[in-house]
């Protein structure tokens, strides 16, 4: 974050502060362990730039997060549940003390989804701030695409849209020729158990494919990065002029 202490006191209560939220994590042998930070914070910085109109200042990405599904794998850096909730706490205590009232959390990985939703709620009864939970990509198991039709639904992790994002971003950082399918074909003898079924259940990566990876990287393109990293930015974009306003009735 570029502005000083200053700043900051005279932006007070009309600033939207957006955090984007990452993962150090592995995803297979094809993608950087830095894969979600890097689109999380590409994403909202972008977003950001895109609305001049709007009061939003993008504060350094937060990389270490929850990724207890991975920690089997090396590479894979994660913070206990009750830890990131902690430094999530003081970041609002943070924010509030410095005038801020709205907070933006832009999330890059889906498995800090539900620790984020309780962060928000959490963070708005402690401090008082107006939170928000945006993605660049709605994870399939909270609802989001399915991602290619190759993918049979289940572009959950390290799949195409993943890797075409960081060959849009990072080509230098992508290592196809190590990409392989990796489809779950298994978990189609469930009906309602399964990613976005009715039925959750939990999970690690390794779990689910011995690679770890759930999806086709195989099907990925910068060309399909590029328009998925614009369609991203559009709705982010969209979401923060709504975030900007957002009211409760009689408040």
């Amino acid at each position: 974050m570029d502005m000083t202490g200053p700043d900051v006191a005279r932006s007070g209560s009309g600033m939207v502060a957006v955090q984007p939220v990452g993962a150090i994590e592995h995803h297979g042998p094809h993608l950087p362990l830095v894969t979600e930070a890097l689109v999380a914070a590409a994403v909202a910085t972008a977003a950001a730039g895109s609305r001049p109109d709007l009061p939003l200042r993008v504060l350094p990405v937060l990389s270490y997060a929850l990724s207890s599904e991975h920690v089997w794998a090396p590479g894979t850096i994660s913070l206990g549940p009750a830890t990131l909730l902690a430094v999530l706490d003081d970041l609002g205590a943070s924010l509030a003390r410095a005038g801020i009232e709205r907070l933006l959390f832009v999330n890059g990985h889906g498995g800090n989804s539900a620790l984020l939703r309780v962060a928000c709620r959490e963070i708005r009864v402690r401090h008082g701030l107006l939170t928000f939970l945006a993605h660049p990509h709605v994870p399939v198991d909270q609802g989001g695409p399915a991602g290619t039709p190759g993918e049979e639904g289940f572009a959950v992790h390290g799949s195409a849209g993943e890797t075409s994002m960081v060959l849009h971003l990072r080509p230098d950082l992508v290592h196809m020729e190590l990409a392989q399918r990796s489809i779950p074909a298994w978990l189609t003898r469930y009906e309602r158990i399964g990613f976005g079924g009715e039925v959750s259940f939990g999970w690690t990566s390794q779990d689910v494919m011995p690679s770890g990876v759930i999806g086709d990287p195989t099907l990925a393109s910068a060309g399909t990065g590029k328009a998925l990293f614009e369609h991203s930015v559009e709705r982010l974009g969209a979401a923060m002029a709504e975030v900007a306003t957002f009211a409760f009735p009689d408040r």
